[in-house]
């Protein structure tokens, strides 16, 4: 009899820890589903960075119009303070085929080094709030180097790179100014001292090229005004990613400096590329 009991009981332990295994491994299985179709289900968020003096405004509108086209969600906005600091303004959920994260740096004339850093930590931040494992990243001018170098120091959390008129072998900054005569008063700054041609910024960039990881996928436009440049940028410099990668597609539109981020087909041609299959 007392046997008996011993049995039923040692029966009742055994189905109790059979049900808890069971019980955690179907946990496990809902918690690695979700995972993995946040992972692949194109929620992986697109950082929009802007160029050199930019500000909200430089990338805004081409945020809106991807809205409007039903191509993406603004997800999140946030301001770099110009002590580094990470201030998210608006933190919503990921949401729409490519949820777009607004990035605005307050010290637009900074140092590419300063900007990558800045980046970095968006990224770490993006990583608590969302539980990502990796980003695209959208890059006008100076904001296409700053992507670049951030794709060199933290290659598992980059999927896609995207430069727009960025000046990946540098620019002459004389005619920058001539184009953007607000740019005379920067001229000092560590940001335009690592814009222009030779700048040691960009020579360490391109003495790193064979680090370059070759699952990142790059888009890079260039735009031309019917001189090689897009005013400021020629299309030699706006291509300087051609001997990083194979996984590279490049594309000329007949577009200024500045209207590469204001143009339907630069919007269309870029949709086209970070689109989720």
């Amino acid at each position: 009899m007392v046997k008996a009991r011993s049995e039923a009981s040692s029966l009742r332990i055994f189905i109790l820890l059979l049900s808890i295994i069971l019980l955690v491994a179907f946990c496990w299985y809902i918690f690695s589903s979700q995972t993995k179709r946040a992972s692949s289900s194109g929620e992986i968020p697109v950082l929009f960075i802007h160029g050199y003096l930019g500000s909200q405004n430089s990338l805004g509108t081409m945020i809106k119009r991807f809205e409007e086209n039903n191509w993406g969600q603004k997800s999140a906005y946030c301001i770099v303070r110009s002590d580094g600091t990470v201030q998210w303004k608006q933190k919503g959920k990921l949401a729409g085929q490519l949820p777009m994260i607004h990035v605005v740096f307050k010290k637009a004339d900074a140092s590419l080094e300063e900007q990558t850093k800045w980046v970095g930590r968006i990224i770490d931040d993006l990583k608590k709030m969302y539980h990502i494992s990796s980003v695209d990243l959208l890059g006008h001018s100076m904001g296409g180097l700053t992507a670049t170098a951030v794709s060199l120091e933290r290659p598992k959390d980059v999927h896609k790179l995207v430069t727009l008129g960025s000046p990946l072998k540098g620019l002459d900054y004389g005619e920058l100014m001539e184009m953007y005569p607000r740019a005379k008063n920067y001229q000092a700054s560590e940001g335009a001292r690592d814009l222009v041609f030779h700048s040691a910024a960009l020579r360490d960039m391109h003495a790193r090229k064979e680090d370059f990881a070759q699952h990142i996928d790059i888009f890079s436009g260039a735009g031309d005004i019917g001189d090689g440049t897009d005013g400021v940028v020629t299309i030699e410099s706006a291509y300087g990613l051609d001997s990083f990668t194979e996984h590279i597609h490049f594309q000329t539109f007949h577009e200024s400096h500045s209207n590469l981020h204001e143009s339907k087909e630069v919007d269309e041609a870029v949709y086209q590329f970070l689109k989720r299959d």
